[in-house]
């Protein structure tokens, strides 16, 4: 029968659109995991930073820089995606030029450290941990005086180690996502179910925990102690940004800085930027009457 043919052919062609689509969002989605590994080229302004190894508790060894403390206090720095510890000079000159210490590593498989793959905040956990257990047993360092930054997946691990250890005493978050699974998904939510659980597969098959990293979970667990959140107005998931800080109005500072996108906020603010964070550092690590 004719409209049986035609049914048939209106199937196959769903199935073949479907199966396109899904397809494409799954290469797209591993293409994330798939991004030159360059070593960061530490610059002529930052020779006084000591090249330093770190080890995680999983049995990598991560490399960094740090720039010794003159005021008792340090910031430990976690980059982004496909990035190094070089992605995150503007915000460690601001720190390192005012006394603070500042540790800045390549998170497992950037840069010259060690691991086959990103986790996306995950397994960065025990990246970050590490970080914070060299820095506090620096001499140089009051380890009452330690805070944490982070941007974009380095901001999820730092909440997330945060939201745990009491003793960082401050929190940064630059470009943060609200949790793992909305980062992995929320770009290919236009055909659904469909091409969102495309863009999961290459999370799952690496066995990455998606359910785990919830910066808008964690944030409630920094609090009382100071947090500071920035994102650019020209980043992509707006909608989710303003949930993000609406849930955190009570307690912490925000600012999204107008026409930003995802980082290069010393670019975009040269002046307001450094003077901020400076003082939200300030405030919360060197004021006697800082909040413990």
């Amino acid at each position: 029968m004719k409209w049986k043919r035609v049914f048939v052919a209106v199937v196959g062609l769903g199935v073949l659109v479907s199966g396109g689509l899904f397809a494409r969002a799954y290469r797209h989605s591993e293409a994330y995991f798939h991004y030159p590994r360059t070593p960061p080229a530490k610059p002529a302004d930052f020779a006084q930073a000591q090249d330093v190894r770190l080890f995680t508790s999983d049995g990598l060894e991560l490399r960094g820089w740090y720039v010794p403390s003159r005021n008792r206090a340090a910031v430990v720095m976690a980059h982004g995606l496909s990035q190094t510890r070089a992605d995150l000079l503007p915000e460690a000159r601001i720190l390192a030029d005012a006394g603070y210490g500042v540790l800045l590593f390549d998170l497992r498989a950037h840069g010259e450290s060690q691991g086959e793959f990103s986790t996306w905040g995950d397994r960065e956990r025990l990246d970050v941990k590490a970080a914070l257990e060299f820095v506090r047993a620096r001499p140089d360092v009051d380890p009452k005086r330690v805070a944490a930054l982070g941007f974009s997946i380095g901001s999820a691990a730092v909440a997330e180690v945060a939201a745990k250890d009491s003793e960082v005493r401050a929190v940064v978050l630059l470009s943060p996502f609200n949790t793992l699974w909305l980062a992995a998904a929320y770009d290919f939510r236009r055909f659904g179910f469909l091409t969102q659980s495309a863009a999961l597969v290459p999370f799952w098959r690496r066995d990455i925990a998606l359910e785990e990293v919830r910066t808008i979970d964690a944030v409630d667990h920094v609090r009382p102690r100071p947090l500071f959140i920035v994102m650019g107005s020209e980043e992509s998931g707006q909608p989710l940004a303003d949930e993000l800080f609406a849930h955190v109005r009570e307690y912490a500072q925000t600012w999204r800085i107008q026409g930003a996108s995802h980082g290069g906020f010393s670019t975009v603010e040269p002046t307001e930027y450094p003077r901020r964070l400076r003082a939200f550092f300030d405030a919360a690590l060197l004021e006697e009457t800082a909040t413990p």
